[in-house]
């Protein structure tokens, strides 16, 4: 038995394993959700996880599969967002979804990622729908998901409990690979429809240097702030906050930072900027 077929008997043969099950029943029913997971890394590479469908965990632990998933690396890698998950061009990744699909109806389809204190964690979904829109449907969902899943951590705190007491030091089980930086390939096309379907088309008008200007935008900091880090003078960097009001449809400092919050919470404006270090 490996660390990861350990990790996870700890989590089925737990009570809380069958309410879980029980608890996420809707989201096959009304979504076609057939698997839906969490996990955690933390930035020592402790990993905890669980999922729903059980015969693909044991599978995908029974063949080492695990670390072929590009989204399991240290979490200085991974970027917090909407994570797309056939965003690669990863062969051997592609072949572990073709598996999935194969053997179990399982389309993998999307990560939701957060930055914690200690880590990243991410709540995921796939759906038993192997076409063109299928990724399309869950965005246009995604209020319902983050919503799920903010009920869904405050329903099952025991489990989440058992899961820190439940590890897997992914430095330990896959080497140097834990750190290699993921091959992530870029689809516009994926981008642009996800922000057009989040009513933010608009953030693709952008300029390289408006981006850069929102980035400091999302922490608030002043005119006179961002203008000293990026050695420009006060009123240039006004011009760009009116440009950027303009371009996102933002009347006031307030709106403009609701608005860059929410774009960067789909991961698409790049690492973040805190004391001009970026991370």
């Amino acid at each position: 038995m490996t660390p990861f077929h350990a990790l996870f008997d700890s989590i089925k043969s737990s009570v809380y394993h069958n309410q879980m099950i029980r608890f996420v029943a809707p989201l096959y029913e009304y979504l076609g959700i057939n698997h839906f997971w969490y996990y955690k890394i933390t930035n020592t590479g402790d990993y905890s996880y669980f999922g729903t469908h059980s015969a693909w965990i044991e599978y995908c632990f029974d063949q080492a599969m695990v670390k072929q998933f590009p989204c399991i690396r240290h979490p200085n890698l991974i970027q917090a967002g909407i994570g797309l998950m056939k965003a690669t061009d990863d062969m051997e990744y592609k072949q572990v979804l073709e598996t999935a699909w194969d053997k179990f109806k399982i389309n993998f389809n999307l990560n939701l990622v957060e930055k914690v204190s200690d880590g990243i964690e991410a709540f995921g979904f796939a759906t038993r729908f192997n076409d063109p829109k299928a990724e399309e449907r869950l965005i246009n969902e995604l209020p319902l998901l983050r919503t799920f899943t903010k009920i869904f951590r405050q329903k099952h705190q025991k489990l989440f409990n058992l899961l820190e007491e439940n590890q897997v030091n992914l430095s330990e089980q896959f080497g140097a690979k834990f750190y290699e930086c993921p091959k992530q390939l870029a689809f516009p096309d994926k981008r642009d429809l996800l922000l057009q379907k989040l009513g933010l088309s608009e953030f693709l008008s952008l300029t390289s240097r408006e981006i850069v200007v929102l980035k400091y935008v999302v922490h608030g900091f002043p005119a006179g702030y961002i203008a000293k880090q990026l050695h420009l003078s006060t009123r240039t960097v006004e011009n760009y906050l009116a440009n950027l009001k303009d371009k996102l449809g933002c009347t006031t400092k307030a709106d403009l930072i609701m608005k860059a919050m929410e774009i960067d919470a789909l991961g698409v404006l790049g690492k973040p900027f805190v004391n001009n270090v970026t991370y």
